[in-house]
Parts: C-alpha cells; structure tokens; sequence
C-alpha cells in the first residue's frame, strides 16, 4: 500500500544470493532459493504517444488497473488519471481511460469493480478521492482531521485510511463504510495506528511501527511481531498473508524484508535479492521492486537496460499478474509482466 509508501523503502537487487540466517530467534528463514527460468513477459499497457505515466495499483482479480501519468501542454503539465479495463476473455487489449485532475493525483487502491481510491493536494491540504463509475467524488474528512489519505478499498466499497490531528501531532485511522454513504468513522486501532488494508470481510490490517496488527470484524485484534526484532511496519496484506520490514536498529539503519502468515503469526524474512517487500498476493507471492518471492523460487522481472531504462513493480494481483512502469530519460509508461 501512505501508500502507507510501499516504494519509499525498496533496495536494490542482487540476483542469485541465498537466503541468509537472519539471527533473530523465532524468525523463520527459507532453505536455499535457486533463480530458475522464467516465462515471465513484459507487456507494454496503451498510452497515447503525447501521454507519460505508469501503473500504480492493480484489483484482485487482475481486471482493473489504475495508475497516474501527465501530458506536457507547452510549458505545463497536465496532471491525469489513468484507468486500464480488461474485458473477460479479451485480456490482453486493455480499454484505457484518461481522467483529467486538477492536482497531481497520488492512487492507492482499486477493488474488483474497478472503483480507484487516493489522494490528491487542495487547497493546501491532502484531500481523499473516490473515482466510480466515470465520477470522482471526494470523501467527507472529520473536522477536526488533516491530510487526510484513502489507502485501500475492498469488493463492498469499505474504505480505510487516515489523517492527522495537527494539534496532538498525531494520525487517526479513519474508516467509510460502503452502507453509509457520506459518513466516515474512526477506526478503533491500537494507539499511533496507521492502516494500510481493508479485507471484503471486514478485516484490517496496520501497524504501529513497533509492530502490526490484525482487527478482525469481531473485533479482536491480533498482534504481527517479528521476534528480536526493535521495529517492524507492515506495507500490504492479502489472503492469510501481510509483508512488511523489520530493524534491530534505528530506522534509518539497514532492515529486512518479512512475510507474515496471518493464519499463525510466523514471521519468515523473503529472500535477500528481493530487497524490500513492496506486495503480496492471496497465493502468497512476494513482490519486490524487480522481482517476485514465491517461496521455491525467485523470479526477476524482465525490462530493467543498464544505463538506459529501469523498470519498478507496483502491485501483484491473485493471478500472478504485475502492473508497475519503466522509465528512461526520454519517458515513462506503465506496463504488466505476466507468468512471472
């Protein structure tokens, strides 16, 4: 998932190490991973030529992609919302849709119906969004709530996210419940909470930065700890599955990227090349900036030129699929890697 920033801690990728004994007991480790060959393809998304942009999220199902992007109009720049529908049994000629913002939209999240979710900065100030159905409504925020951030939807519409109270210098989470709409809720969370998913039955999963949590509908919440360890965030969460990072240290020191199994709370560090977890699907694959963990096997995704072009990986859908961007000195352009 602000997203709570996936991106803002990925670290580079060394193909072909294997997983080290991380020292922390407790800590599952997995046996020694061997990079095997790959069908995985990368596969350019439309853009029109006079357009730049990537993609950003990408729904469970594979169906619906959003991202952001911008056309150059003289000397300004257009910001855009990007939107890529795929028809059932047409899944390789995804319909675009180009959305005109104000602001530079940030996007977070889209559900199987293909309703996006994010932020954009008005009036000084960050502004949640909701865009359905060729409409982009804005959320009610409380009044006594700034920069307020829309993280994740699920299938119903549920929205969670957060904002902060300038005054305490602290961040509530705030939930919109599909059922009502027009209203917003503040989350019952452990203190200094922020959120970064809502499951379809309710459940939320976030963290303290000291460690993450489980609320589960009924409201029992469950604590995500990685043993040894003096910090741990949680980045996403899918299925039984959340990833995240963890430190011995200062945040600013070097940490390790983890995997949760939210059926037992074991925490198992993904493979070293991955660098840091930026997702996770139901199936249990973890994404990384370049590559994805799937446990037997580290798969590193094709596009990167050196010198020329780098490439990043955004979200990974149920189905395997991977929507992300590339990027050279002359553009950006989003793209999948599928049967990776």
């Amino acid at each position: 998932m602000t997203r709570i920033s996936r991106n803002s801690f990925l670290a580079g990728l060394s193909v072909g190490v294997l997983v080290a004994t991380l020292g922390l007991p407790g800590v599952a480790t997995a046996g020694p991973q061997a990079r095997t060959v790959s069908a995985c393809t990368l596969r350019p998304l439309p853009l029109p030529a006079d357009l730049n942009g990537d993609a950003r999220a990408v729904d469970p199902t594979g169906r619906f992609i959003v991202g952001t992007g911008y056309r150059v109009d003289g000397e300004d720049r257009q910001p855009l919302l990007l939107l890529w529908a795929t028809r059932p049994g047409v899944w390789n000629q995804p319909r675009l849709t180009v959305v005109e913002f104000q602001t530079e939209p940030q996007v977070y999240s889209i559900n199987r119906f293909g309703v996006a979710i994010g932020t954009a900065y008005v009036g000084d100030v960050y502004r949640p969004w909701r865009y359905v159905q060729g409409r982009l409504e804005w959320l009610p925020v409380p009044p006594v709530v700034a920069n307020v951030t829309a993280h994740s939807i699920n299938a119903r519409g549920d929205i969670v996210g957060a904002g902060a109270i300038e005054e305490t210098e602290t961040s509530l989470p705030l939930l919109w419940p599909a059922d009502r709409p027009g209203t917003v809720e503040v989350i019952d969370t452990p203190p200094g909470s922020g959120v970064v998913e809502i499951f379809d039955d309710g459940t939320i999963v976030g963290g303290t930065g000291v460690s993450g949590w489980v609320r589960h509908p009924d409201g029992r919440t469950v604590r995500l700890t990685v043993p040894g360890a003096r910090w741990a965030w949680v980045h996403a969460a899918r299925g039984n599955w959340a990833i995240g990072r963890f430190g011995t240290g200062s945040e600013d020191e070097d940490s390790t990227g983890v995997r949760w199994d939210l059926r037992t709370g074991v925490a198992t560090a993904v493979h070293p090349a991955l660098g840091l977890p930026n997702d996770v699907n139901s199936q249990g694959a973890v994404l990384g900036t370049r590559a994805v963990d799937h446990g037997d096997r580290l798969v590193t995704l094709p596009g990167a030129i050196p010198d020329v072009q780098s490439n990043f990986a955004e979200e990974i859908a149920d189905d395997g699929l991977i929507v992300g961007g590339i990027s050279s000195i002359a553009r950006r352009l989003p793209v999948r890697w599928t049967d990776c």
